[in-house]
């Protein structure tokens, strides 16, 4: 029997979690782990560079679920670290832009998105938007 495998082997600690990379490896976001309001924030970003408030309010206007400080700029820093989104700091604000990385992950969640729901959408907004008057759409 060797005496090889009841040697005890110290294995240096790490100083932090690992990450989801160094456990995965590197893999694209689907539309699920990306998140409805990081896909949002992507789109905007898409639009236009803007800053954490100027999203907030944007965001705000179009959803019914209003979104706040504590939920926008975790997201933001979760954006950042996974290099889709770039935050430079001008004067008091910080200013952010979608990367290249977040435009085709964008691009690809909204191809996704599109075709996933667009059955639902035509039967429900399109049917009410025309006026169907049938029980199954009302």
């Amino acid at each position: 029997m060797s005496e090889d495998r009841h040697i005890i082997r110290i294995v240096p600690h790490r100083k932090a979690p690992p990450s989801s990379e160094e456990i995965f490896g590197k893999r694209p976001q689907s539309e699920m782990e990306l998140g409805m309001l990081q896909m949002q924030i992507l789109w905007f970003l898409n639009r236009k560079p803007a800053h954490g408030y100027e999203i907030m309010e944007t965001l705000n206007k179009i959803k019914t679920t209003k979104i706040t400080q504590g939920t926008l700029y975790p997201t933001l820093q979760r954006l950042e670290e996974l290099m889709l989104v770039k935050g430079k700091k001008d004067d008091r604000k910080i200013v952010y832009t979608i990367t290249q990385e977040g435009r085709k992950v964008m691009n690809n969640v909204c191809n996704d998105f599109t075709r996933t729901f667009f059955g639902i959408f035509q039967d429900y907004v399109c049917h009410k938007c025309v006026g169907e008057k049938d029980d199954k759409h009302s």
